[in-house]
């Protein structure tokens, strides 16, 4: 009998700290794409703004399998699940358009992209939070940011190839220089608009 106590107390004491040690749940994570400086980043993207909101919305279990029903291909990793927020960009009580930071697997680690979109779900200008590719200068310039400002979800999607997770060759022929951060800055958009519309969509709404 005392044997079996001692086998129980061990066991008791061995499940209480698998529950300490491992993560009380998806919903409670904390996610990695937050802007590290909002003032000074949403006023580099909107200089006219005069201030700015935030509206905290939770990335959980169910808008990952949204996401991999909407891009078969793409995936968004198991530490994104938790709270994001999506700043929106004010002019005394006027909107300007939103900002929203992701982050998308590269080659060169994680790359973190902060984007502009206006009232439309378009992408406006984006800047780089994070980025350790060589060739981010050339990614910078006009003629790659071109690509991308002025689609919606949609007309972004349309550049993806067949395997959903490359762009198509006539857009890698415009960034022959850096095709790879092309595509991983493709797949961040795709996401970034199609998370905003699917967890902000009835707030901006309202605006």
């Amino acid at each position: 009998m005392k044997i079996l106590l001692t086998l129980l107390s061990k066991t008791l004491l061995i499940l209480v700290l698998l529950m300490l040690i491992l993560p009380s749940g998806n919903v409670n994570a904390i996610a990695y794409c937050s802007l590290r400086d909002p003032v000074a980043q949403i006023s580099q993207l909107y200089p006219q703004k005069t201030n700015q909101l935030s509206i905290v919305k939770t990335v959980n279990d169910n808008t990952r399998a949204q996401v991999q029903i909407a891009l078969p291909s793409n995936d968004l990793h198991f530490s994104e699940l938790g709270q994001h927020t999506l700043y929106i960009a004010m002019l005394g009580k006027e909107s300007l358009g939103y900002i929203h930071v992701r982050s998308e697997q590269s080659d060169w680690g994680l790359v973190e992209i902060v984007w502009a979109i206006d009232k439309d779900l378009k992408i406006t200008n984006f800047a780089f939070q994070r980025c350790r590719s060589p060739k981010k200068k050339i990614a910078q310039e006009i003629g790659f940011k071109n690509i991308f400002i002025g689609k919606n979800y949609q007309e972004l999607k349309g550049l993806l190839s067949n395997d959903g997770v490359t762009a198509k060759k006539e857009v890698l022929e415009k960034v022959q220089q850096a095709p790879e951060l092309a595509n991983v800055v493709l797949r961040c958009a795709l996401k970034t608009l199609l998370l905003t519309e699917m967890l902000w969509g009835d707030e901006l709404e309202e605006l």
